[in-house]
């Protein structure tokens, strides 16, 4: 009896490590594909109304492995950004059969369908892993996945943000951050990237508007003095 309790508890913590979030960690891109299907969605007097239907596969070479990923286009998702080809240096959060990928071009949440054994994926450098710290969010999560995509904790380590740059005397600082996180951030109608942002902007009123697909467009006008530091933050609705 003793040993049938025993291998009952084992097989119950093995699950939950299975299961287990991981914390952070360094990826690379491996490749981007796109699949776009048609269906028929209803038929009106025997004719097909058809619908396309939009896919994404990711590959992301991590480690020595290469976790294979797919997931639906939606009005609430975004395709994968263009500068996501080959090589090109990611954080990645794996959780049971579901793959957090952000960088600060975007960032995708991936149903894992493959993972397969590869050479050691190649160590990102000094510029690059600065680049992905930069996308130190003001929440400890990243607002929005945990309601998307369940099983995913939205929990994240902590990162130190980089020492601020030394303000000009001509210039004022904004600090721009978002709910949902990585929004594009336009003043005066150019782009200044994406949350959280640090603009520097000559005084005077200025106009900002923060963007995501899927949710309705935030926009202030503030006032810049020289030498000031203020901080937005901008929280979007869905549409």
């Amino acid at each position: 009896m003793k040993r049938y309790c025993a291998i009952f508890f084992f097989t119950l913590a093995a699950a939950g490590l299975v299961g287990a979030q991981t914390p952070w960690q360094y990826g690379r891109i491996e490749n981007v594909s796109k699949a776009v299907n048609t269906r028929t969605k209803v038929w009106v007097v025997n004719t097909p109304i058809n619908e396309d239907e939009t896919s994404f596969t990711i590959s992301v070479h991590f480690q020595d492995k290469i976790l294979i990923g797919t997931y639906d286009l939606t009005p609430e998702e975004s395709p994968p950004p263009e500068e996501w080809t080959t090589n090109y240096p990611v954080k990645i959060q794996l959780t049971g059969d579901w793959l957090y990928v952000r960088a600060p071009t975007g960032d995708v949440s991936l149903h894992v369908i493959r993972r397969k054994n590869a050479k050691l994926m190649a160590p990102l450098t000094i510029d690059e892993k600065k680049q992905l710290a930069q996308m130190d969010s003001p929440a400890e999560s990243v607002v929005g996945f945990s309601e998307s995509k369940p099983g995913i904790s939205s929990s994240r380590p902590a990162e130190s943000a980089p020492p601020p740059t030394p303000l000009p005397p001509t210039m004022g600082l904004v600090n721009v951050r978002s709910l949902p996180y990585l929004s594009e951030v336009f003043v005066d109608g150019n782009s200044m990237g994406y949350t959280p942002a640090k603009v520097s902007l000559p005084p005077g009123k200025h106009t900002f508007r923060v963007e995501k697909a899927g949710y309705k467009s935030w926009t202030k006008e503030i006032t810049i003095t020289i030498g000031s530091e203020l901080t937005l933050d901008a929280s979007l609705e869905k549409k």
